[in-house]
């Protein structure tokens, strides 16, 4: 299979694509010998937190629901080591940079350390078919469970785990290429209206491995400055996890700081959005991808019954990957 994918990629790269694709269209994962990609990954989300819903103020008179956000940006290289259109290529990535911002309950900034800034200067290397399907995650594996243990920096003997954003960095770099790798039949080909399945995560501002289901629909071909994109429109909705994907904090109870340390029993009650790729057919890349989705959860406060109110929590999530030039 691989070398048949090879074979029509090669073709397609000879022929030129231009405005107008007919036909089934070959999508495929393509990297040049000493081209490296810089991508710039952002996944932010803004966060409701009602600790009362049946009431808009606390006994103090101040609103009840509180307003919070989490931004982590990161710029990755993903540096070709060996390539091969037939078979499997070997690719070094490298965070160049990891920042992420917080505000709290009180709209100040917050200037503690994120665990998931410690990718910063880290290279890890994973294999990569023609189709896209990532086949080596042990690298990347080893890396987030470092960050993990760094969650756990201030306080390892209590076991109390600071906020992090491990599960976006993770979102971000083991489903990078799901929109093509999840196609059942690739050297079929796409036409215009396909659909087809897939599960990816779902960051969440607690300690969470929640899943996305996840609809892609191949909505044509658009011209951009003479490029041709295939546009791929996906749509979101509750779903399980993915089952090769591992938490990032080793074996053992831990407890989390924060707001978020004070609830359990997290329960979805909602979660849909939608999302936009343009993918650039000749070069065999991803130009930009849009992901957006909200999410309603349930929660109980630690410690009391479970006759007490339950706090909702609301979430906005966006996640992007912008090719740069």
């Amino acid at each position: 299979m691989l070398f048949v994918a090879g074979c029509e990629q090669q073709q397609k790269k000879e022929a030129g694509v231009k405005s107008g694709v007919k036909g089934p269209l070959l999508l495929t994962v393509d990297f040049e010998p000493n081209a490296a990609l810089n991508y710039k990954f952002v996944s932010e989300r803004q966060i409701t937190l009602d600790l009362d819903p049946s009431s808009s103020k606390d006994q103090k008179g101040r609103e009840s629901a509180q307003k919070m956000s989490e931004k982590l940006e990161m710029e990755i290289v993903y540096k070709p080591i060996k390539v091969d259109p037939y078979g499997y290529s070997t690719i070094e990535a490298t965070c160049k940079s990891a920042k992420v911002t917080r505000t709290g309950v009180s709209g100040k900034s917050q200037s503690r350390e994120d665990a998931a800034e410690g990718a910063a200067g880290k290279s890890w290397t994973f294999k990569v078919t023609p189709t896209g399907k990532i086949t080596d995650y042990s690298a990347l594996e080893k890396l987030t469970k470092e960050l993990g243990d760094r969650s756990f920096a201030a306080s390892r003997k209590s076991r109390i785990k600071d906020p992090d954003m491990i599960m976006d960095f993770i979102q971000t770099q083991w489903f990078a290429w799901d929109s093509v790798s999840s196609i059942k039949e690739p050297l079929k080909g796409l036409k215009k209206g396909q659909e087809w399945s897939s599960k990816v995560l779902a960051p969440m501002p607690y300690v969470s491995k929640t899943g996305r289901d996840v609809k892609y629909q191949f909505a044509g071909v658009v011209e951009s400055n003479n490029v041709d994109y295939a546009r791929i429109l996906s749509s979101y909705k509750p779903g399980l996890t993915p089952p090769d994907v591992n938490m990032p904090y080793g074996t053992g109870t831990f407890y989390m700081r924060g707001t978020f340390g004070f609830l359990r029993g997290y329960r979805i009650t909602f979660l849909e959005g939608s999302g936009q790729q343009l993918y650039d057919i000749k070069r065999g890349l991803i130009k930009s991808d849009v992901q957006n989705y909200k999410v309603k959860v349930n929660a109980s406060i630690f410690g009391l019954g479970s006759d007490t109110i339950e706090p909702n929590i609301e979430i906005d999530q966006t996640i992007t990957m912008t090719l740069v030039e």
